[in-house]
């Protein structure tokens, strides 16, 4: 099937980082142009020419911005209520540093150029022996990885272009949310991981400096790979994708360049990869300690078991704690709000004070017990209660704290693959923008290739 060369103002560009919502139109970048479509206005483009005539505001830096923003705010504030004394102002002048680094990021967003990462990319799918000027010309079904690695691919027809263009940028401004909110959390938890820092061992300290965000990272990507595939392959098998030739080029498609060095390299478009540069503050602090399950079991209680990675002699080792928390100490403080009140006497004969204190006297409240400042075996007075009553107070509230903490941390912990969702349907729209744009205008220009790419 013959396939459209690109004339430049014939053609619309559409990318899946691109943040605003129109698409724009590809730009010559190459020295010499003697080669025009219909008039000197309109240069037929070439791997050589990797530009947009109008800049798209990129997601790349405006998550660098956002995310630093946010997780330097974050870490100054848990450093106020996690840390005190001049660890906690430590902690607070970095968390305002990485603020400051992130306002400066956020001036480079603002003013980003797409000129500098779209040189550094490469079109992939080139016709290779068709030369223009002396390099190969690109094709309706070429694709330029940009240095940002965003991808983008020619539209001819602009209501197609348009329709991409606005859907990617939703996604890709849900996700910078996203990615804000986690990365907020991340700095506000930060701190908490450092409280016990003067006591620990040295391979306790070697493990919170440094040891805990190597293995944040690694969990961290090895989630994310195994997220990343589960939605391509769930796409390319049973998704509206699954026999879309772009989306699986994006995923699958390699080819062989030459470097600056003289030597041949293999490149691909966009395939999933396990190991990458983290690219926001989250990629290194989310890790196994924010992981938590929570089951019920008979009675008034709940198991709440931490998955948590911690050093043992400098090695790092996956341990489990498991305990039962808040509905104990709220039943517990139920019955003793029935008994207050109640004289001496009415204690003696009452028979829920009677089974308190038979629970008491066999170790079942050891704190309430330990807090008792006029406890007797033998029968329940007005003291006990009043004691009690305070304990089951105090370890309800706690409880229902922890739980409440390490909730917000798992849920911190899930946040950034919801993230991976959104970028990756944004994938899926360039794709599916690439088969609308080819069914409206199936012609695309009048200067075709009839072998598209070799």
């Amino acid at each position: 099937m013959a396939v459209s060369y690109i004339p430049q103002d014939k053609v619309f560009a559409v990318c899946t980082y691109q943040m605003s919502s129109a698409p724009q139109k590809f730009s010559f970048s190459r020295k010499k142009i003697n080669v025009y479509y219909e008039n000197n206005k309109q240069p037929v483009l070439t791997v050589d020419d990797k530009n947009v005539m109008v800049e798209f505001t990129c997601k790349s830096p405006a998550n660098l911005a956002g995310t630093l923003l946010a997780f330097g705010a974050g870490l100054a504030v848990g450093a106020l209520v996690f840390l005190s004394g001049p660890v906690g102002w430590i902690a607070f002048g970095v968390g305002a540093a990485i603020f400051v680094g992130g306002a400066i990021a956020t001036i480079s967003a603002v003013n980003h150029k797409c000129t500098d990462p779209l040189n550094s990319g490469q079109w992939f799918l080139a016709h290779n022996s068709v030369k223009i000027n002396g390099a190969s010309a690109i094709t309706r079904s070429s694709i330029l990885k940009c240095g940002n690695s965003g991808i983008l691919t020619p539209f001819f027809d602009e209501a197609s272009a348009n329709a991409a263009a606005h859907s990617i940028a939703s996604k890709n401004k849900w996700e910078l949310g996203i990615n804000v909110v986690a990365s907020f959390g991340a700095g506000f938890f930060l701190p908490s991981a450092f409280s016990g820092f003067g006591a620990a061992s040295v391979a306790g300290k070697i493990w919170m400096t440094g040891g805990r965000f190597v293995a944040g990272f690694a969990l961290f990507s090895g989630i994310n790979y195994a997220v990343r595939g589960g939605i391509r392959l769930g796409h390319e098998t049973f998704g509206d994708v699954s026999d879309n030739t772009t989306y699986d080029q994006m995923n699958n498609h390699t080819e062989d360049f030459v470097n600056s060095d003289g030597q041949v390299e293999q490149r691909d478009i966009d395939q999933n990869s396990l190991w990458g540069a983290p690219s926001k503050p989250d990629d290194l602090v989310q890790d196994s300690e924010d992981i938590i399950e929570i089951k019920k079991q008979s009675g008034p209680w709940y198991k709440i078991t931490s998955y948590r990675t911690e050093s043992v002699m400098g090695k790092i080792t996956k341990i489990e704690e498991t305990r039962r928390v808040h509905v104990s100490n709220v039943n517990l403080q139920r019955q003793l709000n029935q008994l207050e009140g109640l004289s001496r006497q009415q204690l003696r004969t009452n028979p829920l004070a009677r089974q308190l204190l038979n629970d008491l006297n066999n170790g079942k409240y050891p704190e309430w017990r330990n807090a008792a400042t006029h406890y007797n075996s033998g029968r329940m007075n007005p003291s006990m209660v009043d004691d009690g009553r305070t304990v089951a107070a105090s370890h309800s509230s706690n409880s229902l704290k922890n739980l409440t903490s390490n909730s917000v941390q798992g849920a911190l912990f899930l946040i950034p693959f919801i993230g991976t969702i959104f970028s990756e349907e944004a994938r899926v729209d360039l794709a599916q923008g690439m088969a609308s744009d080819l069914s409206a205008e199936p012609n695309g220009s009048s200067l075709v290739a009839n072998i598209p790419v070799d």
